[in-house]
């Protein structure tokens, strides 16, 4: 009595578990919140990302320029 017990409910846990996992075949809709949201979102990634490429920008070209001043010293 016991062991089918246990059988049923094990049958009916794998039942639940499968039909809980099932994915959708259409991907779920956006509202208009949630697109503004990232629209937002990627303004912001935008507006912090661009002075940091600029800072870099300039070190790359402060670093060559003191190369050039080097090898020009050292030419001497």
């Amino acid at each position: 009595m016991l062991f089918r017990l246990r059988g049923v409910l094990l049958l009916l846990f794998c039942f639940l578990l499968l039909s809980s996992c099932s994915s959708s075949e259409e991907p779920e809709k956006r509202g208009v919140i949630e697109q503004t949201t990232d629209k937002i979102a990627q303004k912001a990634i935008s507006s912090i990302k661009t002075p940091i490429e600029q800072a870099k920008l300039a070190r790359e070209i402060q670093e060559s320029h003191n190369r050039d001043i080097e090898a020009a010293v050292e030419a001497q």
